[in-house]
């Protein structure tokens, strides 16, 4: 009995450490996401016939030189409104398509675009919202350059919620936001993915060597403050 409780007392004392070479391991992988679904052609077709909604390609080229695609998408009767959508992590345009169709059927025009390192634009870097919010001021210059436009407002999921909150802090052109599933800040959410989702408490605890040194390898590498 003695000896299973040193056992146990020593698994314990390990995990830490353990941890810290997990995170310092996988800090850069939070970087670069992997792209873990399709382009969503079929139901993207579907959607679009739908709700007689058109689309056309629309490519911006970001202060770094990375160029971001995706599509703009207007309704068979426009009310001169446009919203910008941010989809998830490791996701691409295709991921917000239902909150398209509620959208368009509305009367709104919606931009739809890779985020920088995800689907089909450039870059190898996700930031979560640290260098993404000025890609949105890009594309909401490009926007209102080429189109006449009445509102902006934007809505993310996840991911795309963070980047959505913090374009809006940064542009004032966009009005309004709907955030669904943000998070507060990249530490924060670390602690989720460190207590292996079951409890953000774990992550803060047992697990917190890993999420510091993920941070550091994300600040370092990244340039993002966390």
């Amino acid at each position: 009995m003695r000896r299973r409780v040193y056992v146990t007392l020593g698994i314990v004392s390990l995990m830490p450490v353990i941890a810290a070479l997990a995170g310092a391991a996988i800090g850069g992988g939070i970087l670069h996401p992997m792209n873990l679904n399709p382009e969503r052609s079929q139901q993207t077709a579907q959607m679009l016939e739908r709700v007689g909604a058109t689309r056309e390609d629309f490519l911006v080229r970001v202060s770094d030189g990375v160029t971001l695609r995706g599509w703009k998408v207007r309704p068979a009767s426009p009310n001169g409104d446009w919203i910008l959508l941010f989809h998830g992590v490791s996701d691409n345009r295709t991921g917000v398509l239902g909150h398209a169709e509620l959208l368009l059927r509305h009367g709104y025009s919606v931009v739809m675009m890779d985020s920088r390192a995800h689907g089909k634009s450039g870059g190898d870097m996700a930031t979560y919202g640290w260098i993404e919010r000025y890609d949105t001021v890009a594309l909401t210059d490009a926007l209102c350059s080429a189109e006449k436009v009445r509102h902006i407002y934007a809505l993310g999921v996840s991911m795309g919620a963070a980047i959505a909150l913090q374009s809006a802090a940064t542009d004032p052109r966009i009005e309004s936001v709907v955030a669904e599933d943000p998070f507060a800040d990249l530490r924060e959410v670390s602690y989720d993915y460190a207590g292996l989702r079951l409890c953000p408490f774990l992550g803060k605890t047992l697990f917190r060597p890993a999420s510091m040194l993920a941070m550091r390898t994300i600040e370092k590498e990244g340039g993002v403050q966390t």
